[in-house]
């Protein structure tokens, strides 16, 4: 083989059936990793295709390297002080690299490295490796790297993967790689669909040949292809009923991923189902049966009719079709039991029985947190997420019932149904006569259920869902829930990200600190109540460092939001204007100037800042001038350009206040930006830390009134392009 000569290469590991959700995992880590491992090992490849059914994972590349170019590299040895002695020969440690490197001492050289270090180095010529003996090497490796949800041992192996490997086919060419796995060496030879080729053993000829190999003994292994067979087999077999089945990638990815030959077909069911919700048909296909449901194909009603599939062919159809229709109906009829039973009691008989049930061992029932969530309604909308008028009767009562679907036979004990929660909700509480807008409240306030899903509709399902997300915040953290690293088990990133979110969607101004404390307010009878102090502050520090993620999501760059949320991100929306407005500017140079000055106040001061109190002074003290918090003024500067700066920052000063006032945010930073050259000149000219004691403690105070100042609106520093020394 030549270096440049290129084959067709296979990799295929056959298994007991994995899970649907476990292939996706295979399928990006295998792709991801071996594509890296090929570039790493210097081996060119073109058309590289990761493919999965439940019974088989299989790498197909159209062409690889058959070998590794030879290739000269460099090697670093000891530091040259350590490599030779005084006299200028070389140590036991020279000889001893150049001995390793199989080269005489001679033959190497200085090398210097990134840092300016200097090094003994030498250059060696790597002979190019045959592709099969890397692939032997780095493909059994990445298999066992793949990070699947579970794990299992089997046999006498001391390995663990997710199913028990059963064969491998490894092929470059026509040639077989020695490749060897969990006690087996890799052939040629595969295995056909489980019923439909009776699991015979198939032998492929090259891996040009396989595909088409394994469709002849009933495998169709290119997941798109068997996607396709779904769709356009689906929509044969509904010719006729004026039905099409309700899109659902989630449901149709797991079908896919399911079965290696799919067969659809259509099954029925009675009518008289038709009495429960929709969302609980739709549930009742979908998480037991892996069904579709069928809707009008003009309109969105349902239809006594599912869209199912088979692994396998249209043998016996009807007898699979009948098997399928008799288990669905035991499904529907249980769901319909549940509906029956709990509509005997009303909405809020449910939640007087949500008082035996405890929220977290220690903080109370779902009662007293459907009753710290009412009171923390009203207070947000009085401050801040209302609009201006009393609290709507719909949400007050809303807020009253919102778990009692929780105590429903239909989501309680942890059946197909949870995920209805809130929606079945509002299902019952309209059929108990509630109002229109109670049912939307409760519909909504879960949302957002994830990371891809929209938040709620409106203010009164965003007020709903941003106070129980709250409580649920401010309790878990109390109870010692704090996510650390992955451990998240009450999804608190997920709750405050949601929280932001909705406040972002929803323009609406709320200070989260406030809030939280209010949250955390809810416990006060709770076992860490009087150990409070702090937990507030904690909490909004864990808020904005989510906030920071939300932001840059919005195409905003990161430095920006950086320098925005010390200032402002207790208010999502606030923090989202300051930014963009921030964002700006970034590229003009007096506000350059102005970021670089601000860094330069920060590292002379080396921390020696103005406490929280003084800052809040700042704006008085500059109106009248600008002095110190201790009274003394910057009037005694004695240099002109220190003068000139504290007279244009006194002027500048009631320029800000009038336009945050207004919310020209545009409008501070371009006032700000105005003293970038005086901040310039200032420190081209004047020596801060002088031999003179007063003077060098009156211009720290000068620098720390400039800085508080500037620090209410942004850290600077976060954009300031160029690292400055203190001095």
């Amino acid at each position: 083989m030549n270096d440049n000569e290129r084959l067709p290469f296979l990799f295929e590991i056959g298994t007991d059936e994995l899970p649907a959700r476990f292939l996706p995992v295979e399928r990006r880590h295998m792709a991801e990793t071996l594509a890296n491992k090929l570039t790493e090992h210097a081996l060119a490849y073109a058309g590289l295709r990761v493919l999965a059914t439940p019974r088989r994972l299989v790498v197909l590349i159209d062409g690889l390297q058959t070998r590794q170019e030879d290739r000269e590299i460099e090697v670093k040895g000891p530091p040259l002080t350590v490599a030779y002695g005084e006299d200028g020969e070389p140590t036991k440690a020279a000889l001893g690299f150049a001995r390793k490197n199989g080269v005489e001492i001679a033959a190497c050289h200085e090398l210097a490295d990134a840092k300016g270090g200097r090094f003994l180095g030498v250059r060696k010529l790597v002979p190019g490796r045959d592709a099969a003996a890397v692939l032997s090497e780095v493909v059994p490796e990445i298999v066992l790297g793949i990070p699947f949800p579970k794990m299992m041992r089997w046999g006498t192996e001391d390995l663990e993967y997710a199913r028990p490997i059963q064969w491998l086919v490894a092929m470059l060419g026509d040639e077989i790689v020695p490749l060897s796995l969990a006690g087996l060496t890799a052939g040629r030879i595969s295995r056909g669909h489980r019923t439909l080729a009776e699991n015979r053993e198939v032998e492929i000829e090259t891996p040009g040949a396989y595909l088409d190999r394994m469709a002849e003994n009933g495998v169709v292994v290119d997941e798109s292809r068997r996607r396709e067979m779904i769709l356009a087999g689906g929509a044969r077999v509904l010719e006729g009923t004026g039905g099409s089945p309700i899109e659902d990638t989630e449901l149709l990815q797991e079908v896919v991923d399911l079965c290696e030959f799919p067969t659809p077909f259509v099954g029925r069911y009675a009518e008289d189902f038709f009495v429960l919700p929709p969302e609980v048909i739709v549930t009742a296909l979908k998480s037991h049966q892996r069904y579709f449901a069928v809707r009008q194909a003009e309109g969105d009603a349902l239809l006594p009719l599912f869209l199912a599939v088979r692994d396998g062919d249209d043998t016996s159809l009807d007898n699979v079709v009948h098997g399928n229709q008799r288990v669905l109906v035991a499904r529907l009829s249980d769901a319909l039991f549940y509906w029956d039973c709990d509509r005997k009691l009303t909405p809020d008989q449910h939640v007087a029985r949500l008082a035996d049930v405890t929220w977290l061992e220690g903080y109370g029932s779902l009662k007293d947190k459907i009753d710290r969530v009412s009171g923390l309604v009203g207070t947000l909308w009085q401050t801040g997420l209302g609009d201006g008028g009393p609290v709507p009767e719909a949400l007050t009562r809303a807020a009253a019932i919102c778990k009692f679907d929780l105590v429903t036979e239909m989501i309680r004990d942890g059946k197909e149904f949870t995920k209805l929660e809130g929606t079945i909700g509002a299902r019952y509480a309209a059929a108990a006569g509630e109002s229109e807008a109670v049912c939307s409240i409760l519909e909504q306030y879960h949302r957002p259920r994830g990371a891809g899903d929209v938040v709620a509709d409106d203010r009164l399902g965003a007020v709903l869902s941003i106070a129980d997300r709250l409580d649920t915040i401010a309790g878990c953290w109390l109870a010692g829930f704090v996510p650390t690293g992955a451990k998240d088990p009450y999804a608190l990133r997920r709750h405050t990200l949601a929280v932001q979110r909705t406040l972002l969607h929803h323009g609406l101004r709320l200070d989260l600190g406030q809030a939280l404390a209010t949250a955390l307010d809810g416990f006060a009878q709770s076992p860490g109540g009087p150990e409070r102090t702090g937990e507030a502050a904690a909490l909004l520090v864990f808020a904005k460092t989510r906030l920071e993620r939300v932001l840059t999501d919005l195409e905003l760059t990161p430095e920006a939001v950086r320098a925005v949320l010390p200032a402002h991100g207790a208010d999502p929306t606030d923090a989202l204007a300051w930014a963009r407005a921030l964002d700006s500017f970034r590229g003009q140079p007096d506000f350059l100037m102005l970021a670089t000055g601000f860094k330069r106040c920060r590292n002379i001061l080396e921390g020696d800042l103005l406490d929280a109190a003084a800052v809040d002074g700042c704006v008085a003290r500059w109106l009248e001038g600008g002095q110190s918090p201790a009274g003394r003024a910057f009037a005694s500067l004695p240099e002109s350009a220190e003068q000139h700066l504290r007279d244009r920052v006194a002027e500048v000063v009631p320029v800000l206040m009038t336009c945050r006032g207004a919310g020209d945010y545009v409008a501070i930073f371009r006032a700000l930006s105005t003293l970038g050259p005086d901040i310039g000149r200032f420190f081209d000219l004047v020596r801060v830390n002088v031999e003179d004691p007063e003077l060098k403690k009156l211009r720290h105070d000068f620098l720390r009134e400039i800085y508080g100042l500037f620090a209410q609106y942004a850290d600077f520093s976060a954009v300031a392009p160029l690292e400055i020394d203190s001095g």
